[in-house]
């Protein structure tokens, strides 16, 4: 019954009489079904009514050659249409009521695993609060079937007034759960690259406790769990929990006057050893 839901798209014929046809380009949207008065059923891209009660229309005309016509239909000779039916203007099969597109974007707080300083002259916040800062993260994924999904993310977090910043990037996969046709759940996986500064960080040397900065970088996962309410065919609000865990097997100490002189190195301790954190955000998805 299923293959009966696709229109058969015809060539055009008795359309061109009711278009008024221009050479200039037209501003257009989605790929739309459009019926005529005639019962044409025409897979197109349809604009928005002008001051003229016109369309702004386009549309292949021969579908071996491709070649795109572009021109104005009349509302008096549409019956109706529906936007972004079909999954492009050369592919007529309808599209999906799920979408085959996401863009996330979230921001919530990160809470961190990693060695910190911790001395009473450094902070006044308590060791919880002093591993917890700002998250901000986005991803996009093309989904292949209506349950997995692939993409790209990348996230950002900042502790300790910016004196600590963790960077992750690499490929998602995403498989999603629909409890119904407003909502899903979606659980992702990826692997890819976590990279780490930190500026200040006190260390020991003979009898003194100069400051440091290091950068550190590992290969580190990043798995999430989270749940989409759709607030419109396109956009829904986004509530995701979070890990990322990495040991980063580079690190490299900068700008510090003491690092590598004389015959003592300058031992960086616990710095460095791990990207680890929980995060809690929310935010939005884009679909399409």
């Amino acid at each position: 019954m299923a293959r009966y839901l696709y229109p058969k798209i015809i060539k055009i014929s008795a359309l061109t009489v009711a278009m008024v046809l221009s050479a200039s380009s037209v501003k257009v949207q989605a790929q739309d079904m459009l019926v005529t008065i005639n019962r044409d059923t025409l897979n197109c891209n349809l604009g928005k009514l002008n001051k003229d009660n016109q369309y702004p229309i386009e549309f292949i005309v021969d579908e071996d050659k491709g070649e795109l016509l572009t021109g104005y239909i009349h509302k008096d000779s549409v019956l109706f249409f529906r936007k972004s039916m079909f999954r492009s203007l050369r592919d007529n099969r309808l599209r999906p009521w799920y979408s085959m597109v996401d863009l996330g974007l979230e921001a919530g707080v990160a809470h961190q695993f990693g060695a910190f300083r911790m001395e009473d002259d450094l902070t006044d916040k308590s060791p919880f609060a002093t591993r917890t800062g700002w998250y901000v993260g986005a991803d996009l994924t093309l989904y292949v079937t209506k349950p997995v999904g692939y993409g790209l993310k990348y996230n950002y977090r900042s502790l300790l007034d910016g004196d600590i910043i963790y960077h992750y990037v690499g490929p998602a996969m995403v498989i999603r759960r629909f409890t119904n046709k407003r909502s899903h759940l979606f659980f992702g996986l990826s692997a890819g690259l976590g990279y780490m500064e930190q500026k200040n960080a006190p260390v020991e040397y003979f009898l003194i406790r100069p400051k440091i900065e290091l950068h550190a970088s590992c290969l580190a996962g990043d798995l999430s769990v989270g749940y989409h309410l759709n607030l419109s065919r396109s956009v829904s609000a986004r509530f995701k929990l979070s890990g990322i865990i990495g040991y980063p097997g580079f690190v490299k100490v900068l700008n510090s006057p003491v690092v590598n002189k004389g015959d003592k190195q300058v031992d960086i301790g616990l710095y460095g050893n791990n990207i680890n954190s929980v995060n809690l955000t929310v935010g939005f998805t884009f679909h399409r």
